[in-house]
């Protein structure tokens, strides 16, 4: 990594510690790249982890800064030794809700492939409590394996990228999840949102319809069924 690229990493790390902001997914080395974010709300303690399968070249080594990149496959040795030990590393601070939020993929595609599955049902058999994706600058659907949500991927909150007739990326969603202090999860709302003048707004009457209506559609291979509440999605954990 040249010494630009070694730069554009530290500068943001160094403003977000200066700003006492958690983060996690890079680093100046690959410890610290993999090291978790630890977030209190109220009394709930929350763990995040954040991987990619992104850019390789861009990796964290020993020595120089870098994002903590990982093979996504569950079937990669290296790959699983690597997770369960940030995973523990998670666990040392006992959280009360652990997420692992993954920048896997390519541009552009509506569903995850079997392997990103797999691998997501990996996490939660590992102890994860929220899968949350993201990369494909386009929603895909929402899964509930075990009790868990798995976000195959969130799309785009604000973004400047030219908007894909097909599968605007400029429509999607607030994702709230609703946990009690105890880190046990109940409902997954879905606010329908929209992208205007490179900032996020409410998303109109129109582009409600269409985003509620591509949710749906793309969950329900997953066994996925949301209800209506209002103008949001609901997903109930409870269950």
């Amino acid at each position: 990594m040249g010494s630009s690229s070694t730069s554009s990493v530290r500068s943001p790390l160094d403003r977000l510690n200066d700003q006492h902001i958690a983060h996690a997914g890079a680093g100046r080395t690959r410890e610290e790249a993999f090291e978790p974010a630890l977030v209190s709300i109220h009394d709930l303690e929350v763990a995040f982890i954040s991987l990619t399968d992104n850019t390789p070249e861009y990796a964290a080594t020993e020595s120089s800064p870098g994002t903590a990149y990982v093979v996504i496959d569950a079937d990669d040795e290296k790959s699983r030794a690597t997770v369960q030990e940030t995973l523990e590393r998670a666990r040392v601070h006992s959280p009360d809700l652990l997420i692992v939020s993954l920048h896997w993929g390519p541009n552009m595609v509506e569903r995850p492939p079997e392997s990103f599955r797999e691998f997501a049902h990996w996490l939660v058999d590992e102890g994860v409590d929220v899968v949350h994706g993201h990369s494909a600058h386009a929603f895909q659907g929402t899964e509930v394996y075990q009790g868990r949500p798995i976000l195959y991927d969130t799309g785009d909150f604000v973004d400047d990228y030219a908007v894909d007739s097909r599968l605007r990326n400029d429509r999607g969603f607030l994702f709230e999840l609703l946990v009690s202090q105890t880190g046990e999860l109940s409902e997954l709302r879905l606010r329908p949102t929209e992208i205007s003048d490179c900032s996020v707004h409410e998303a109109s009457q129109e582009a409600a319809e269409w985003s509620r209506r591509r949710m749906r559609d793309l969950s329900s291979p997953f066994g996925t069924t949301f209800e209506l509440g209002g103008d949001e999605l609901v997903l109930d954990l409870s269950r």
